[in-house]
């Protein structure tokens, strides 16, 4: 048989490639490049099954971040990006004068059901005072809210479930995206995004130990009249030397005192100040330089729902430090972790009692995951949780906070690269089959199904899509001549399908009696390939169930009635081709008088296989008949 082959890009399994769009004008005046991100791989669900109640607090790349531009004087409609990746200028305000501020928020997995976000209000403030304090367009509270809750929605999948010591961090960050030079003019562009992560807590379910702070005494946090007050990116890297100088010391967190006097408290390296004294007041500093943490927020309401004396003032760290009977300190990652001791220069001093605290923070952390009554309002309910007692081959989504928002593939901002090219299309190819299509016309079904990748894949070039399957049907169509008039049926195997199509393309061809087998190890493939040939009316002549060749030979071989096939198509990873065949072979499913076509070059940037892949297949069909296809 002959080769057709269409050589192109490297392979890269999972790449996206972003691009930044110009407009279209003359070559000569302007320029256009694209950039392809690090190879990267998602989380799933199921690899944080054993994990969920010991997740520590690190990055693990999800489905995406929700990210919205200003330009022109307005915010954009927001788009979803896959990639956790960020294409800007190389003088963005953000990486030349730290133009920039974040949140730290959480999103729960409740006891009825429900993931519901934190007080998202709190957040949405604090980050508009810190926007006036950079100059920075402030992010609407709606848009804010609906932003976070469109990530959380997108990657609800990643919320811990209740009953974990865990929950869904989520991080939105503004940004001057736009160039500058010098502090003026101000960037004409602003970058506002949000991303999530599951993340456990500071603390153990057991007995709490503490930790021990070390006040800085040669570095300060923040200067008087400064952006202490608001939570600045250059805040935290002004904490980068002196935490992890403590920490060489031995010590887990900074305290500061304040810069103009050094005898006033401020905050902990990343975390507000609390005190319980020995007469039972909740005491936390006040001061212009202090970031004000909601979590402290809401702590104060508890204490004083409870009749607790709250006073939030100045204080005086070697006069009142000996008074205080507990100290936490507080945040949105932490919640509350107990201060065991403090060391000042020559002297330490300890803390044993966490009692109030403690109930403190159990009232609190009860309230987000709904095991008591939310009396102030705080939650607000986002989605259903994942339910993993029930199969969500086809899940239902919950409605959109951001209905106007697209994906960033659908802006033209980023392009899937590799087998990723793929997913994600297959819900909107079976819509579009049943929308478009006659029910029980092959020819119609694949109309349809041919419209739509040509759609898709248009940049790529429609003609080439149609090789592939005029490879196909080729051989089917001579080994069906073959066999005409022999009273033997035609026998097929299709080793691996998207969605059905190559399926659709060997069934049609096949006479009275003829039987296609597909095998496929994906779920969701399998399932869409199964609906899609019911529909064609072809499920009288195609079987395709879920599992590989090694897992499925006995069924394979019996399906078959212990005969060869006559025409093999393998469509699954190529790093398999030549396994799997000469498992096959073996067990004489495949022999030399199967028509094998195998697909090397199948998704939009993955166009030819390894080298060493090349090779293997090379020599496998060295004295072999192999026909290759490409699909797009």
């Amino acid at each position: 048989m002959s080769i057709a082959r269409l050589h192109g890009r490297s392979p890269l399994q999972g790449l996206v490639r972003c691009r930044k769009l110009a407009r279209s004008f003359s070559s000569a005046e302007w320029s256009q490049y694209a950039y392809s991100t690090p190879l990267f791989r998602k989380t799933r669900r199921e690899e944080l099954a054993e994990k969920w109640d010991n997740l520590g607090f690190s990055i693990r790349p999800m489905n995406g971040h929700v990210r919205y531009t200003y330009a022109d004087g307005n915010w954009d409609s927001g788009v979803f990006v896959p990639a956790p990746y960020q294409l800007m200028h190389i003088n963005a305000g953000a990486l030349h004068y730290g133009v920039s501020v974040f949140e730290g928020m959480k999103a729960f997995a409740c006891k009825d059901g429900k993931i519901r976000l934190l007080n998202p209000e709190l957040n949405a403030q604090r980050m508009q005072k810190g926007a006036d304090a950079l100059l920075m367009p402030q992010v609407p509270t709606d848009m804010f809210i609906n932003g976070v809750m469109e990530a959380i929605r997108r990657n609800r999948e990643f919320v811990p479930p209740y009953g974990n010591n865990a929950s869904l961090y989520v991080r939105p960050l503004l940004f001057a995206s736009g160039q500058m030079l010098g502090l003026a003019p101000l960037a004409s562009e602003y970058t506002f995004f949000v991303t999530v992560l599951p993340a456990g807590g500071y603390f153990g379910k057991g007995s709490e130990v503490g930790v021990k702070a070390l006040v800085s005494n040669n570095h300060d946090r923040a200067a008087p009249k400064g952006l202490g007050a608001v939570k600045a990116a250059g805040n935290y890297a002004a904490d980068i030397a002196p935490v992890h100088s403590a920490h060489a010391e031995g010590y887990n967190t900074t305290l500061y005192l304040d810069a103009k006097e050094r005898k006033f408290i401020e905050e902990f390296s990343v975390c507000n100040f609390v005190g319980i004294t020995k007469d039972g007041r909740y005491v936390t500093p006040k001061s212009d330089t202090i970031l004000q943490s909601t979590t402290n927020i809401m702590l104060q309401q508890l204490a004083r729902d409870r009749g607790m004396i709250v006073e939030e003032r100045p204080i005086d760290f070697e006069k009142e430090i000996g008074n205080l009977k507990e100290v936490g300190m507080c945040g949105t990652a932490a919640v509350v972790v107990k201060v065991n001791s403090i060391t000042h220069g020559e002297t330490t001093l300890t803390f044993d009692d966490f009692d109030v605290i403690s109930s403190l923070r159990s009232e609190l952390t009860a309230i987000q995951c709904g095991e008591v009554e939310d009396k102030h309002g705080w939650m607000k309910e986002v989605c259903d949780v994942v339910n993993d007692s029930i199969p969500e081959v086809f899940p239902v989504q919950p409605r959109s906070f951001a209905p106007d928002m697209v994906t960033a593939e659908a802006k033209g901002q980023v392009q899937r690269m590799g087998s990723q090219a793929m997913h994600g299309l297959e819900r909107l190819l079976l819509e579009h089959v049943v929308a478009n299509a006659e029910p029980g016309n092959p020819d119609s079904v694949l109309a349809a199904m041919d419209a739509f990748w040509n759609k898709t894949f248009q940049a790529q070039g429609a003609e080439k899509w149609n090789v592939r399957g005029l490879k196909i049907e080729e051989a089917v169509r001579e080994k069906v001549q073959a066999k005409e008039g022999k009273n033997t049926p035609v026998r097929c195997l299709e080793m691996g399908t998207y969605c059905g199509y190559s399926a659709l393309r060997i069934a049609r061809n096949l006479p009275e009696g003829g039987k296609l087998l597909s095998v496929e190890k994906d779920e969701l493939f399998a399932a869409i390939a199964t609906k899609i040939i019911e529909f064609a009316g072809l499920d009288d002549k195609v079987k395709i169930w879920m599992g590989t060749v090694h897992s499925e030979i006995a069924n394979i071989t019996t399906r078959l009635e212990q005969e060869p096939a006559d025409f093999v198509l393998v469509d699954h990873s190529k790093e398999r081709y030549v396994p799997d065949l000469k498992l096959l072979e073996e067990c004489g499913v495949v022999t030399k008088d199967t028509a094998v076509v195998g697909d090397v070059e199948v998704y939009p940037g993955d166009e030819r296989p390894p080298k060493v892949i090349e090779e293997e297949i090379g020599r496998f069909f060295a004295d072999r008949a192999f026909g290759l296809a490409t699909m797009v």
